[in-house]
């Protein structure tokens, strides 16, 4: 398969002016266009899309765009209501029909390992919502949304080929996240009326809280840490020329900022984590294994003992905030209670809220008991989700599904230390320990929220595991065909 090639003026555009430039076009064209937001959005992914139709990249970086923006919109069409997403993946999985007939696509070594894992988990979550007879309607969407996962994990490999390639991709995802992040803090503050200027009208009139260039403050909420650990990670591995590296410390303002203005107490604790895990990356010799299990035991403890909910952010009323400590412990005990009684096949999906009010008995009664005093009438069993990605895949689809969902994270994780630990260009090394980070800050926020379903950051972070592994065995073979050509001198 050929590599893309790219134009002297894509050049301009993943230099440091040309980011500045663009990055100040994208803040400027959302103020002006406040009034429908999500059509304009629509609108620049597919032409975007369609100058991919000629380049795979182009139309893998629509995708991807799509995603840190626009990532629910829904298309309708006269047989059924699509998502934007899985119809520009099948199209861009269409124009490698040649490539693939011919056998020229190269997932790279690491494929195989995390593909079958992923078939596997796709299969017993289908297993598990059928047995539970769920409904033909959610069996499709959830199948729907697996199987976008996955062909986002073959897709990224398939496509980048090369360095100036993935330096490219994640060139236009930088200058659209600090776009983002800019636009949250200019929201914040509704400078020029960007108070107004977002995807949901009407957005921050509910609650405050800045969503970027996203749909809820939630999405930012993953998006930035990753980001920051990205940025801070390419800085330290000198992954980019040295007159051009500092600047990558300009974005890291606007990015805390932005995050501290979700407002969501676990981003800041996902900054942290990640923060940790790349200091035990690159700076300490302990087996990645040993690092992985003892960050997901350290998170996993946080999460479940709720240490967070003692920790205020302003912009969000103390009685606000507690109110979601305690809800968010009951939903905890009332998961775990789930998922201990169906370790098999679990409820099946999206039978929580109906599933749960069953388990109000074993649930702390003086949690219950705080709940019916502050609410009265309302209670949390029966209207909420589990706000734990972990929980809610043990709860819906049993232990196996849940023991394949953590192997998934395992290999992703192995995927980019074998990547940092091997490759030979410094800016593929960067990014490995980077995403290895922003893969750990994306762990940290699942033990507090249900995006899994909505936002596909943790398939787009497998898929890059596979391309930086691709690009450092390629290093690895070329160091060792040169070795030999001087051997053999």
């Amino acid at each position: 398969m050929k590599a893309a090639t790219l134009g002297p003026k894509a050049n301009f555009l993943f230099r440091p002016k040309g980011i500045a430039t663009a990055i100040c076009i994208i803040v400027v064209a959302w103020a002006i266009m406040r009034s429908n937001l999500m059509m304009a959005v629509f609108m620049a992914v597919i032409v975007l899309f369609i100058i991919g139709l000629k380049r795979p990249l182009w139309a893998l970086t629509a995708v991807l765009v799509a995603q840190l923006t626009i990532t629910s919109f829904m298309v309708a069409t006269p047989f059924m209501t699509i998502s934007l997403r899985l119809l520009l993946i099948c199209v861009t999985l269409l124009l490698l029909r040649e490539p693939i007939a011919r056998r020229e696509v190269d997932l790279g070594p690491g494929a195989r390992t995390l593909v079958i894992p992923m078939l596997l988990f796709i299969g017993i979550s289908i297993i598990g919502d059928m047995v539970n007879a769920v409904g033909f309607d959610y069996i499709f969407k959830n199948a729907r949304n697996l199987l976008t996962g996955l062909l986002f994990i073959i897709l990224l490999p398939a496509i980048v080929y090369n360095v100036k390639q993935l330096k490219a991709l994640c060139s236009v995802l930088l200058l659209v996240t600090i776009a983002s992040a800019i636009i949250g803090v200019l929201q914040h503050y509704n400078i020029f009326g960007m108070g107004q200027a977002t995807l949901l009208q009407g957005f921050m009139n509910v609650l405050g809280r800045v969503p970027g260039m996203g749909e809820t403050e939630l999405e930012l909420a993953y998006i930035l840490p990753a980001t920051f650990m990205v940025i801070g990670t390419v800085f330290l591995c000198r992954g980019i020329k040295s007159h051009d590296r500092r600047l990558l410390l300009i974005p890291a303002l606007p990015i805390v900022m932005a995050l501290y203005f979700t407002y969501t107490r676990s981003a800041l604790f996902a900054l942290a984590c990640g923060v940790i895990s790349v200091f035990f990356f690159m700076k300490t010799r302990i087996k990645w294994q040993i690092i992985m299990i003892v960050i997901f035991l350290l998170v996993g403890y946080l999460g479940t003992s709720d240490m967070l909910g003692q920790a205020y952010l302003g912009g969000r009323s103390e009685r606000g905030q507690e109110g979601s400590s305690v809800a968010r412990a009951i939903l905890l005990q009332a998961g775990v209670a789930i998922a201990i009684d169906n370790p098999i096949f679990g409820i099946g999906g999206g039978r929580f809220k109906e599933v749960s009010p069953e388990y109000a008995y074993k649930v702390d009664e003086a949690l219950i008991g705080w709940e019916a005093n502050r609410y009265w009438t309302y209670r949390t069993l029966g209207n909420d989700e589990p706000h734990n990605d972990f929980v809610t895949t043990w709860l819906s689809y049993g232990s196996i599904a849940l023991a394949v969902f953590f192997w998934i994270h395992l290999l992703i994780i192995r995927n980019y230390m074998i990547a940092y630990r091997t490759a030979k260009n410094r800016f593929v090394k960067g990014l490995a320990v980077g995403l290895a980070a922003a893969f750990i800050t994306y762990v940290a926020n699942s033990f507090y929220h249900n995006l899994l379903a909505t936002l596909p950051l943790l398939w787009i972070l497998a898929g890059f595991s596979l391309v930086t592994v691709k690009l450092a065995a390629g290093d690895r073979k070329n160091g060792n065909a040169t070795a030999v050509a001087q051997r053999r001198n």
